[in-house]
């Protein structure tokens, strides 16, 4: 058991960040002059006309964070919505005993938080934590629905995001659910395997556990069989795939006749 948990300062931690040995970070919001332009880098709001655009940013701020800042903790009443503009966020959950698992990586362009703008319980559903050095947009809550009533366009934009996230959380529900720790792998594999090649997103295997959702032995192991099976092969610091159609079978996606 944990000693101390009343202390005011060990109060900020997360049960899953004593035990990874991370610590919560509240960072000051750089207030200063945002163009326009900053939200072309935003793909949901790039569409926006200028003044749209410039409306955002006028309530905006910038920060930027240290690799392993704890940006979010689960339960959290941030007031803030979050975009991405370089770097990377990992989105997770984790229960008491620290075993975690993640929900999503976000990208430059993404959004953070974006549903607490507009639901009843405005609490964080998730911990996030900054992957590499990242840039952030910060967005007051409140600020950001009277801009949504005074401005429609950026409301039916931000809905766009908010659909395209409620998509990924359905395929993810799919995939964990109906899927194979197998298949799961085999999907995660490819995923990467088509994603940017300038991501600093770097994966241990436990890390890769918590993003297929299992334990890092199992990963170890079903790793192993893939490369005993011909379809990838293992290096020191790197995955090779060897057979992309067989590996997209085991991964049991459908494949154009």
């Amino acid at each position: 058991m944990l000693r101390g948990l009343g202390n005011p300062l060990l109060s900020r931690y997360h049960p899953a960040d004593l035990v990874h040995g991370t610590r919560r970070v509240y960072p000051r919001w750089r207030s200063s002059i945002l163009q326009a332009d900053v939200l072309l880098r935003i793909k949901g709001l790039a569409s926006l006309s200028e003044p749209d655009r410039q409306a955002l940013a006028d309530i905006g701020s910038l920060r930027h964070l240290d690799d392993r800042t704890v940006i979010l903790l689960e339960g959290d009443q941030e007031r803030s919505v979050f975009m991405v503009l370089e770097g990377a966020v990992r989105v997770y959950r984790a229960n008491l005993e620290g075993r975690e698992q993640t929900v999503i990586y976000l990208r430059p362009g993404e959004a953070l938080n974006l549903p607490a703008a507009f639901a009843s319980d405005r609490s964080a559903a998730a911990s996030a934590q900054a992957v590499g050095n990242v840039t952030l947009l910060r967005l007051g809550l409140q600020e950001l629905r009277q801009l949504v009533l005074q401005r429609p366009a950026i409301g039916l934009a931000l809905l766009g995001m908010i659909a395209d996230r409620v998509r990924h959380l359905s395929l993810m529900v799919y995939d964990l659910g109906l899927l194979s720790v197998r298949a799961r792998l085999a999907r995660f594999l490819l995923s990467e395997h088509n994603a940017r090649r300038d991501s600093p997103v770097r994966w241990t295997h436990a890390e890769i556990a918590a993003q297929v959702g299992t334990v890092r032995v199992v990963i170890s192991r079903t790793l192993s069989a893939l490369a005993d099976e011909g379809l990838i092969r293992l290096d020191r610091q790197r995955i090779e795939i060897l057979d992309p159609a067989a590996l997209a079978e085991a991964a049991e996606l459908d494949l154009p006749s």
